[in-house]
């Protein structure tokens, strides 16, 4: 019996710990609902972008592929990509649910250049439709920033056009872009 009398004792001490009322009705007792959210971001790249110069004008936007110099065309030539073939070329879904005291940033970098005679210099982009071109590079360059939430997600529409001198080569060259969500 002394054994039990212990364990007797202290679960009426548990049940009043965690909330009991007793007596005429109605009672009540509350309980607290705690929701932890860490900081979050979130990036979705929709799509690559294609180049095929033998077909570039599948994009109405582009020039002939080589320029005809006995049109007073020549090289060199800003080309949009073939697929997808229309503005906006990339989409970029980003999303952060930072404090609003918190800093964040989507950025773009290129790996290296897709060959020598095609540096990504000679890559550019732009918000879509907005034709300010900044040449890629293998450094970070913001395309958004803000602070706090982004209040769900957000689209970077991105426009791309590559500058074709005339000493490309035959072949498939490619260089992989990295988007980059974070929090500052």
């Amino acid at each position: 019996m002394r054994k039990l009398l212990p364990v007797v004792v202290l679960l009426p001490v548990l049940v009043f710990g965690t909330g009991f009322s007793f007596g005429t009705s109605p009672k009540s007792q509350t309980a607290i609902l705690q929701f932890q959210f860490p900081t979050w971001v979130a990036i979705y790249v929709a799509n690559d972008v294609t180049w095929d110069f033998s077909n570039i004008q599948s994009n109405a936007a582009n020039p002939e592929y080589p320029p005809d110099p006995n049109q007073g065309h020549n090289f060199p030539q800003y080309y949009y990509p073939t697929n997808p073939n229309s503005s906006p070329y990339l989409t970029v879904r980003y999303w952060t649910n930072a404090a609003a005291a918190t800093s964040w940033q989507l950025t773009v970098a290129g790996d290296a250049d897709p060959e020598t005679w095609l540096p990504l210099s000679d890559i550019e982009y732009s918000d879509a439709g907005a034709g300010s071109w900044t040449a890629l590079t293998t450094t970070a360059n913001p395309i958004r920033s803000g602070t706090g939430r982004t209040s769900g997600f957000q689209n970077a529409n991105q426009d791309w056009r590559v500058n074709i001198t005339g000493d490309e080569e035959e072949g498939t060259v490619s260089c992989t872009v990295t988007y980059t969500m974070e929090t500052l």
